[in-house]
């Protein structure tokens, strides 16, 4: 059928308290809720047996994502306006009846984002659908919901109930390895949503969520309560949760804070660091890339942290990982720290730094610490200790005559490695000579000793012309 009209789920929820419609349902609801409908545990027996009954009566085409709903049928636009109505007045009523109350809570279903845009309209009710609705979920017991998920096999649940017993153990390092697993564990449980209970209490009292989070023992109701929460609550639960598993657990949920460029709110997440488990930081640190949102609240970390966790946070970095990683950390650091956290870190970046291998690469290779390792050589050295640095990398390689080496291969990485350890030392005295340079600018140059540029058998012995351009 043609789409005569579209309505925002605003629209409707406007018109819906307008004397411009009666306040109504379909005939035959309430004896097919009686069919079909447990009151007592407050679910379906049969959801599907809903969604045809819905099609049947009101409008099927709806964007959720946008709250739009397209009306190709008149009858159903009214109905569906009618029945908007109707659930408003039971659910602002305070002595409506708990089958009323539930029977409305099911029907909100039937426009999307119902309780989040009933709450920016300012639409407010009873206090008896709090009461209701918390007596539900705080009896809620979800032990058996991981079981029942369909298409679950032998290894299936083997990895589940492994899963359970590293949440119950807090086993940090087995849980960001099934971080996989627990992304479709939260798909698979924010499908089976029950009842609209959750997301009334979530959008119109979410302190209460964040209690049942802090005072939750029972991971399997944890993992639905966090499947659940809407991701504008995400970041402050994680800040305020004294539940130190689902504090855990919403750091790998937030995405959207970089996403959405949220600057203030990944700042925030300073507080995570000071009293959180070391492990928390190699298991976040060890591939930085995959939490951006985590960099900035590292820098604001950073800045106020004792020598300690300083210490702490640069052992958890692995050094093969790409510098722009960790660059809105070292940013923030670098811009907001006093000089003598400046100096410490930048002391700690060289010593982890100075005997690494860089993965025995044949190639000249980068670190993770790059950024801090330049501001080591602009800082920390006088200019002659830098020069002297430098020419020492150079003799290694103009001596290696001196060594012997088991292949030329092996040769070749010799040299690499010496040069990969000049490139710091070199963007150094670089930023020096022209102070209008930043480390952005040159920092993916590669320096090469002026031996090398001017013998063209040491240039083209280890292919050095493939730099560069």
């Amino acid at each position: 059928m043609e789409i005569e009209e579209q309505l925002t789920t605003a629209q409707i929820l406007c018109l819906a308290q307008s004397p411009e419609y009666d306040a109504s349902v379909p005939d035959g609801i309430f004896s097919f809720f009686d069919e079909h409908f447990d009151f007592a545990n407050w679910k379906w027996d049969d959801k599907s047996h809903f969604w045809q009954y819905q099609d049947n009566f009101y409008p099927s085409s709806i964007d959720y994502h946008d709250a739009v709903i397209y009306i190709d049928d008149i009858d159903k636009k009214n109905t569906l306006i009618e029945s908007i109505s109707w659930l408003i007045n039971i659910l602002q009523y305070e002595h409506s009846s708990e089958k009323d109350q539930k029977i409305a809570f099911e029907l909100t279903c039937l426009i999307p984002k119902f309780w989040e845009i009933s709450r920016q309209e300012n639409i407010v009710f009873s206090h008896s659908n709090e009461e209701l609705a918390m007596r539900y979920l705080s009896h809620l017991d979800l032990e058996n919901e991981l079981s029942i998920l369909t298409n679950r096999s032998i290894n299936d649940n083997e990895m589940i109930n492994s899963l359970k017993d590293n949440l119950a153990n807090k086993r940090w390092k087995e849980l960001a390895e099934d971080e996989y697993l627990l992304n479709g564990l939260y798909n698979q449980l924010s499908l089976n949503k029950f009842h609209q209970s959750y997301a009334f209490i979530s959008e119109y009292h979410n302190h209460k969520i964040l209690l049942l989070i802090n005072q939750e023992a029972n991971v399997c109701n944890l993992l639905y309560w966090l499947a659940l929460l809407p991701e504008k609550y995400r970041q402050p639960f994680a800040l305020q949760t004294t539940n130190n598993l689902a504090k855990f657990l919403l750091l790998f949920e937030l995405d959207h804070l970089s996403r959405n460029e949220m600057k203030d709110e990944q700042i925030e997440l300073s507080g995570i660091w000071q009293n959180c488990p070391n492990e928390w930081f190699d298991i976040f640190n060890q591939y930085p890339v995959r939490y951006p949102s985590l960099q900035l609240g590292f820098g604001a970390f950073l800045t106020n942290a004792t020598d300690e966790k300083i210490r702490i946070y640069i052992d958890s970095l692995q050094l093969n990982q790409d510098e722009t990683t960790i660059k809105e950390c070292l940013e923030y650091f670098f811009a907001h720290a006093n000089e003598n956290r400046v100096q410490y870190l930048c002391k700690l970046a060289f010593e982890k730094w100075k005997d690494w291998d860089f993965g025995n690469t044949y190639s000249i290779a980068r670190s993770v610490l790059d950024r801090a390792l330049v501001k080591y050589f602009q800082i920390m050295l006088p200019k002659q200790d830098r020069e002297n640095f430098i020419q020492n990398e150079i003799n290694q390689i103009l001596n290696f005559q001196q060594k012997w080496f088991v292949s030329i291969v092996e040769l070749d990485k010799f040299v690499y490695l010496h040069l990969s350890r000049i490139q710091p030392a070199f963007i150094a005295k670089e930023l020096e000579k022209d102070a209008s340079l930043s480390f952005e600018d040159i920092q993916k140059l590669i320096y090469l000793p002026a031996q090398f540029n001017n013998d063209l058998r040491l240039k083209n012995w280890i292919n050095l012309n493939r730099f560069n351009g």
